[in-house]
Formats: C-alpha cells, sequence, structure tokens
C-alpha cells in the first residue's frame, strides 16, 4: 500500500435511512398557524422591549452608582499616578543635588544620616 493510499481517509457510504431521519428532525413545521403565532410572540416582544425583567438590565440608579464609583475610581488612579510621578521627581532630584561628581569639589559634607532622621527626610521631604 503506498503513502497515498493511506491519506485517503474512510470511505463514504450513503446512508439514505439516516437522512430521511434527520430531515424529519430538522424540517420547519407545516402548520400555517405556526407561523402566524411566531411572528405575533416575535411583534408582542419587540412592543414591550426585549430586555424587559431580564437579569442582565440595569435600572437608572445602578447606572448612576456605576458611575459614580467610576469617577471615583479614575482620581484615585489620577492621584496615585501624580504621587508616583512627584515621588520619582524628588528621588532623582536628591539624587543628583546630594552625590557630588567627579568634576565638581565638595564645598561641605554631611554626616550619615541615622534611621530616624532617614525615615523623618523621606516622609515630609526635607
Amino acid at each position: 500500500m503506498s503513502d497515498a493510499e493511506g491519506m485517503r481517509g474512510p470511505a463514504l457510504v450513503r446512508d439514505d435511512e439516516l437522512t430521511n431521519h434527520l430531515r424529519a428532525i430538522v424540517a420547519p413545521p407545516a402548520d400555517p398557524g405556526y407561523w402566524d403565532a411566531f411572528e405575533r410572540r416575535i411583534m408582542a416582544r419587540i412592543e414591550r422591549g426585549q430586555d424587559e425583567g431580564r437579569w442582565w438590565v440595569l435600572s437608572p440608579r445602578a447606572y448612576q452608582i456605576g458611575l459614580v464609583a467610576a469617577g471615583l475610581t479614575l482620581i484615585l488612579a489620577g492621584s496615585v499616578y501624580l504621587r508616583s510621578r512627584a515621588v520619582e521627581a524628588r528621588m532623582a532630584y536628591e539624587s543628583v543635588i546630594e552625590t557630588p561628581g567627579v568634576d565638581t569639589p565638595v564645598f561641605a559634607r554631611r554626616g550619615p544620616l541615622d534611621e530616624r532622621r532617614a525615615t523623618l527626610r523621606a516622609a515630609t521631604g526635607h
């Protein structure tokens, strides 16, 4: 057996009995009254609103609460972002000011800070 013969897959067999059973299952209803009732149900739902009484529908009060919560979240995120930027800027400034460069003379050198003063300086920024 060559590779081409093995790659063909299973042979297809026609099964008329199964085909007829499947057609009976998926066939549309033959009664014309079914289609009239179906149209009435669709139109009634459109007239009263599709989402009336569903779990995913939110009341106007829930929308207001959601908008307030989203606004507060944006304010909080913005303040945290600005605070982190301020801390980064202060740290960058202090690293430039406190570290003398290679070419710059040192006029005064401060002694090492103890832990209490270092904490106070980090908290107040002075």
